[in-house]
């Protein structure tokens, strides 16, 4: 009988739970903040390929543009190893396009291994000359 009182018992049964279930909810808050990383790496990237196009159409100068790119992107530990192309557009001589591409690390890996697993994004602006 004492046996059955011991079995039937849920003392303690919720602490168990949660100490199971403790282990998803870090891999998904991991989850959550890598989304919230990734989202953030697109639109700063955006917002260079952006601020560079305005540049080159008023200036035309690569040094220039180079250098607001390294200025918008900063010393982002969320954007690494960034290049960038400027290419005019094929059949309107105007027209030019800026192709900025940069390596984004996993946040949550640590710097020794988050150099192997980098996902590469690509930002694209095209823009008009305006420099006669």
């Amino acid at each position: 009988m004492i046996n059955k009182n011991i079995l039937k018992n849920e003392r303690g049964s919720l602490s168990i739970e949660f100490l199971g279930i403790l282990p998803l909810y870090f891999l998904l808050f991991l989850l959550l903040w890598q989304v919230v990383a990734s989202g953030y790496a697109v639109i700063s990237l955006k917002a260079a390929a952006s601020d560079a196009a305005q540049v080159y159409a008023v200036s035309e100068d690569y040094f220039e543009t180079k250098e607001v790119i390294e200025k918008s992107i900063g010393g982002s530990s969320l954007l690494r190893e960034h290049q960038f192309a400027i290419q005019s557009v094929a059949g309107n001589s105007d027209l030019f396009e800026i192709k900025i591409t940069a390596n984004h690390p996993l946040v949550f890996l640590p710097d020794a291994i988050a150099n192997s697993a980098l996902i590469p994004i690509n930002s694209t602006a095209t823009g008009k000359v305006l420099v006669p």
